[in-house]
C-alpha cells in the first residue's frame, strides 16, 4: 500500500468525505473558468477538478474536444488556433484558461485535480507541474494526475513518479478492475457514483487505494457516499457539500434529522 494512501484512508475513517469542486464550482459559475475556480475557493473548498487538452504547446482548460457544449464558438478543438480558441465567450465573458492561468490563480491555495482528457497531455501537465512544485509555492501533494487513458497515467509515472496519479474507471467496477488499477501504483480511483457500492469501497481500501466518486450534487447522494465510506467527492455545487460536511461534524457524523436509512451492499 503506497504510504500517501494508506494515511489519507486512515484519516478519512468515520469522517465526512473531502469536497472537490468539478470544473471549480460550475453549478454556480461557467465551468473550467478561473470565475469557476475563484469562487470556489472563496467558499472554502481545499480541492479542485478541472480537464487539460493540448492545443499545439500549450494545455487548454476544456473537457470537451469541441467549442459547441461550453462556448458560444462552434467546432473541434484542434480546427483552432490558440489566438482564435481565446477569443471564444466561455460564460460571462470569461475565457477558456490555460493550465498556467489555474495554477497563478489557486497559487498553493487548494490541491488540484488534472484530468488528462486529450492526447499528448501526459508530458506538458508533468512538466508545468513539476516546475511549480519546485517553486516551493505549492506544498507536496498538490496535484493529482488522473485519467480514463491509462496509458497517460504510466507516462506521467515515468516522467515523475512523485506526483499522485488516480485512475478513472467507467461503468461497474469489480474486483479485476481493481487489480489493474492498483497494478498501475495509482494513490485512488475515481469512480461514477452508480458504481458506487460500499463493497467497492471495502476492496479498493483493502488495495490501499482511496475512493472518490463523481459526479454528487444531491443530498442523499452525498449522505449515502458518506456511510458507504467514500473518501472524497467530486460535485458541481461545493457550497451544498461544505454545508453538509459542516452539519454532519456538528451532529458527530449523524445520519439527517428525519432522514431514512441508506445502504447499498
Amino acid at each position: 500500500m503506497p504510504r500517501s494512501a494508506s494515511a489519507s484512508l486512515a484519516a478519512r475513517t468515520n469522517h465526512a468525505p473531502i469536497c472537490i469542486a468539478h470544473r471549480g464550482a460550475s453549478g454556480l459559475e461557467p465551468e473550467n473558468t478561473l470565475r469557476s475556480f475563484a469562487l470556489a475557493i472563496d467558499l472554502g473548498v481545499k480541492a479542485l477538478e478541472l480537464d487539460v487538452q493540448r492545443l499545439g504547446d500549450q494545455l487548454v482548460v476544456l473537457h470537451d474536444d469541441t467549442v459547441d457544449r461550453t462556448t458560444d464558438g462552434h467546432g473541434r478543438l484542434e480546427d483552432f488556433t490558440l489566438a482564435r480558441l481565446r477569443d471564444l465567450d466561455a460564460g460571462a465573458g470569461e475565457r477558456i484558461p490555460l493550465l498556467q492561468e489555474v495554477l497563478d490563480l489557486v497559487a498553493g491555495r487548494a490541491q488540484i485535480h488534472v484530468e488528462l482528457k486529450g492526447a499528448g497531455t501526459a508530458a506538458p501537465a508533468v512538466t508545468l507541474l513539476t516546475r511549480a512544485l519546485a517553486t516551493g509555492r505549492w506544498p507536496a501533494g498538490s496535484f493529482v494526475l488522473s485519467s480514463f487513458a491509462w496509458d497517460r497515467l504510466e507516462e506521467a509515472h515515468h516522467l515523475a513518479p512523485e506526483l499522485p496519479l488516480a485512475a478513472l474507471a467507467s461503468g461497474h467496477v469489480g474486483p479485476e478492475a481493481l487489480e489493474a488499477v492498483a497494478r498501475l501504483g495509482v494513490e485512488a480511483v475515481h469512480i461514477g457514483k452508480l458504481a458506487a457500492r460500499a463493497g467497492v469501497v471495502r476492496e479498493a481500501h483493502l488495495r490501499g487505494l482511496a475512493v472518490r466518486v463523481f459526479t454528487v450534487n444531491e443530498r442523499w447522494e452525498y449522505e449515502l457516499m458518506r456511510r458507504i465510506g467514500v473518501d472524497a467527492v467530486f460535485t458541481d455545487h461545493p457550497e451544498r457539500v461544505l454545508a453538509w460536511s459542516d452539519e454532519g461534524a456538528w451532529r458527530g457524523g449523524g445520519s439527517p434529522i428525519g432522514a431514512a436509512p441508506m445502504s447499498m451492499a
